[in-house]
């Protein structure tokens, strides 16, 4: 059971509820056509960037909005895509003159209202484009990498956007940045049973699991997810890898940390360093045990934009 006064009135309450906790820091989009809010304190002369997607419980998207992650975020109903219209209207908000980026996870609704609203903002001339993330190595599999969708790994392309935009690069420079963390990024989502199954790859829209094994340590689910992580990023040869665990909605804080120590050692046992980690709820879509799991592969490039990073009450 939720503590709502309405699931209708939830999401419009807790912006105003976000800004009521931070009143200095916040300013909500006067829109009647979706969910937007943006920070007050935001510097001149540099890319906005924009997180956007589909209403949920956790810290995506509206408490993305931080210094170091966005200067704005924008959702749209629960589990529903933001319009083309407030996406427009945010970036019309924000624009300092120097272009928008919008990153957003790769699903349809995602997809054609962002790619709306880069036509929209092209007829006002604003210069505006879009990183669509493609993390998660268990959707779409045989199709190319551009066709899967996303999950928490968007946080990681955040930072690399935003440290690129406060060095004053141009909207290309932070685009080819924000593709290159995409290319490099893998996220694989590990369900816990009550039952004592590991459930691979589920869907959070009902997709059916990849594979199901009996559950039988932490260190288990964790060799069993980094095997899969890690043979994707194999062409990269990763020396340095951001790892980063997003909690499911019944994992707690203990939890995560057991699993967190575990990837580390994994990794490191295999000769590839740790430049950061943390661990989260980031990306709440799921009623359950388990997490999900995500490996950046980082360059000297992208290490120098990848500290961490404290929202309200997280840390990325």
């Amino acid at each position: 059971m939720w503590i709502f006064n309405s699931e209708e009135t939830a999401l419009g309450e807790a912006l105003e509820g976000m800004i009521s906790a931070e009143p200095e820091t916040y300013r909500r989009l006067d829109t009647k056509y979706g969910y937007g809010m943006f920070r007050r304190d935001l510097p001149p002369d540099r890319v906005r960037i924009i997180v956007d997607g589909g209403g949920g419980y956790g810290p995506m998207w509206a408490g993305f909005a931080r210094p170091g992650l966005a200067d704005a975020a924008v959702h749209g109903e629960f589990n529903s895509a933001p319009n083309a219209y407030v996406l427009y209207e945010m970036a019309k908000a924000v624009d300092a003159g120097k272009g928008v980026l919008f990153l957003c996870n790769h699903f349809m609704g995602d997809y054609l209202n962002n790619d709306m609203a880069l036509e929209l903002l092209e007829r006002e001339g604003i210069r505006a484009k879009a990183c669509y993330i493609s993390d998660d190595v268990c959707s779409c599999i045989g199709e190319e990498k551009e066709a899967r969708g996303g999950l928490h790994g968007i946080a990681q392309i955040a930072k690399l956007a935003w440290n690129c935009a406060a060095r004053g690069d141009s909207l290309d420079e932070v685009f080819r940045l924000a593709q290159k963390g995409n290319d490099r990024l893998r996220s694989i989502t590990m369900k816990v049973e009550d039952q004592g199954q590991i459930l691979v790859g589920p869907g959070f829209s009902g997709e059916p699991p990849k594979e199901t094994v009996p559950f039988e340590s932490a260190d288990q689910l964790v060799s069993l997810a980094l095997e899969k992580l890690l043979a994707e990023l194999e062409p990269y040869g990763p020396k340095e890898v951001f790892l980063c665990i997003n909690r499911l909605r019944r994992m707690c804080f203990t939890e995560g940390f057991v699993v967190i120590r575990a990837a580390v050692r994994y990794l490191r046992e295999r000769g590839i360093g740790v430049c950061g980690s943390s661990v989260g709820t980031y990306f709440d879509v799921f009623n359950s045990n388990g997490c999900m799991i995500s490996l950046l592969a980082a360059d000297e490039e992208m290490k120098a934009c990848l500290g961490s990073v404290s929202g309200y009450d997280f840390t990325v």
